[in-house]
């Protein structure tokens, strides 16, 4: 159920958390060595009052170590607004308490579904899917595809949130935020609505899966020979 980040963002966020915890186990390691050197020399260096060569260090070091962190970061936001042109458009309309699932099939004429928290996930005793995580009816989008996931509300304020991509988006009453998601791996990857929307705000799971293009456009081929029937 724990995934590792999916996202191309994600996977670049991930790797710049890693370069600020390297960067902070050095700070610690440095500020404990100069507290052991501090009182193991204050007799020793008692009578000394200026050090430039110090002085010079706590002051250029730190500029060093920010700009080692500025660089990632900027790349990060810039990528993050980034919108880049997707190949498929997919509406997550929220509501209390499920989510409808809206995009274009092949002759492309909508379809539209109603995702509700599968009943067996809810039972404690339960075999199949994660407790109160498995829905009746799975969002699937292509892997390796841009894709948007445009997000609103039918009724009050929700939120899309997969943690797998780090992404999360309010669902506004009258508003339409635009989600863009990459998929690198196929998988099923599981969310949730994290804004608090009421008594049953705990079941409105998201389960999003992720599959090749060719099982993508066999799935829609199947889709649209039903709604032509």
């Amino acid at each position: 159920m724990f995934h590792d980040v999916v996202g191309s963002v994600g996977m670049d966020i991930m790797k710049y958390h890693g370069l600020v915890m390297m960067i902070i186990v050095f700070i610690l390691s440095l500020v404990g060595y100069m507290g052991v050197f501090l009182v193991c020399g204050s007799l020793k260096y008692r009578h000394h009052t200026q050090w430039e060569r110090l002085e010079y260090g706590w002051t250029v070091l730190p500029v060093i170590l920010l700009g080692f962190l500025w660089g990632p970061s900027m790349k990060n936001l810039y990528h993050m607004d980034d919108v880049k042109i997707p190949e498929w458009n997919f509406k997550s309309v929220a509501s209390q308490w499920y989510w409808n699932y809206e995009f274009h099939l092949l002759n492309q004429q909508d379809f539209e579904f109603q995702s509700y928290m599968s009943s067996e996930s809810g039972s404690n005793f339960s075999t199949k899917g994660y407790r109160l995580l498995d829905v009746d009816w799975r969002m699937v989008v292509p892997s390796w595809t841009q894709i948007n996931i445009y997000v609103t509300s039918s009724d009050v304020l929700h939120s899309f949130a997969i943690p797998s991509l780090l992404l999360k988006v309010d669902a506004i009453p009258g508003r339409i935020n635009q989600l863009p998601c990459l998929f690198k791996i196929p998988g099923v990857f599981y969310g949730q609505c994290s804004e608090i929307c009421g008594v049953n705000h705990t079941f409105m799971p998201i389960v999003v899966e992720a599959v090749p293009s060719k099982v993508f456009f066999s799935w829609l081929v199947e889709l649209t020979s039903l709604t032509e029937s």
